[in-house]
Parts: C-alpha cells; structure tokens; sequence
C-alpha cells in the first residue's frame, strides 16, 4: 500500500533521523546506548535527557518574545538549536526508558513522551508561543495590584463609615 502522507514519521530511531518541523527538515544521528551501560547510568542519562527538552521549551519561549515582541532581527532568533536538542532528547527517552526497565528499573513514560517526536516539537512550539502570549496578558491585567487596589478602596470606604 502507498503511503499517502507527505511528511514522513520517523520510526527508526538508529542512525540519521529526519523529522519535519514547520515545513523545516532537522537531521538527527541517534546510536543506540551501549548494551553493557549500567543501570545508574542509564537512568541517569534519562533525567539529563528529560532536563534537556525543558531547557529546549524555555529557550523557544525566548526564541518567540524576541521574535514576536522584541522585533529581533531573524538571524537573532534562533529556533534550530532548541528544537534540534529536543528531537535529540526526546528520541534518547525513546531508547532508554525500555532499556531501563531491561534492566531491572522501572521508569514509566510521561504525557508527552508517548507522543511521536514531530508532534511533540509541534506541540513544545505552539505552548512556548502560548505561554508568552499569556505572560504579557497576565502582565497587562495584572491580578495582584488589582487585588492591592481593591483593598485599599475597600479599607478607605469601611475608614469613612466608621468614622
């Protein structure tokens, strides 16, 4: 059967990957961990790999406020080296949570790690430009100088009553 689907998914972790992210191809090398790795190490590299696709959504939460609102020139935002990590990363999970549990451990795959690379890094975009968009709208209507201001109002009223 013909595949229909213009994008291709990756579904070979080992050797170069290519995953399409906003109509822009990312190259991937993956190798698989070494067979004899120990336990500790494996897990190990799993946190390191789990702090790294955090690192990649703060840093594209960056990448967009310069570029939404900051007006950056476009050879200043840079998208690549954050998504490029986080395909690394999230393809490394990939790998070591079943070699984990091969070996005795018993680490369970969060939310988004069972979702396909290409939608993860579609997803990890949209919430970083998301987040920005609310950060100034919380910033604009902030909650606590109104909540501040009421109170003040509220104790000015109540004063006069009972004077």
């Amino acid at each position: 059967m013909a595949n229909n689907n213009p994008i291709a998914l990756p579904s070979n972790y080992a050797g170069t990957v290519k995953v399409t992210i906003r109509e822009r191809d990312y190259y991937v090398h993956m190798s698989a961990p070494m067979p004899m790795m120990p336990l500790d190490d494996l897990e190990k590299a799993l946190k390191v790999n789990r702090q790294l696709i955090k690192d990649a959504q703060e840093k594209m939460r960056e990448m967009f406020l310069l570029e939404a609102f900051e007006y950056a020139a476009p050879w200043a935002v840079d998208y690549e080296s954050p998504t490029q990590d986080a395909i690394q990363a999230h393809l490394n999970i990939s790998m070591l949570i079943p070699l984990i549990n091969l070996k005795g451990g018993k680490e369970t795959y969060e939310k988004p790690e069972t979702l396909n690379v290409q939608t993860r890094l579609e997803l990890m975009r949209n919430t970083a430009e998301k987040a920005v968009f609310m950060d100034r709208h919380m910033n604009k209507y902030n909650t606590v100088n109104a909540a501040f201001g009421i109170t003040l109002v509220v104790l000015l009223l109540l004063s006069l009553t009972l004077i």
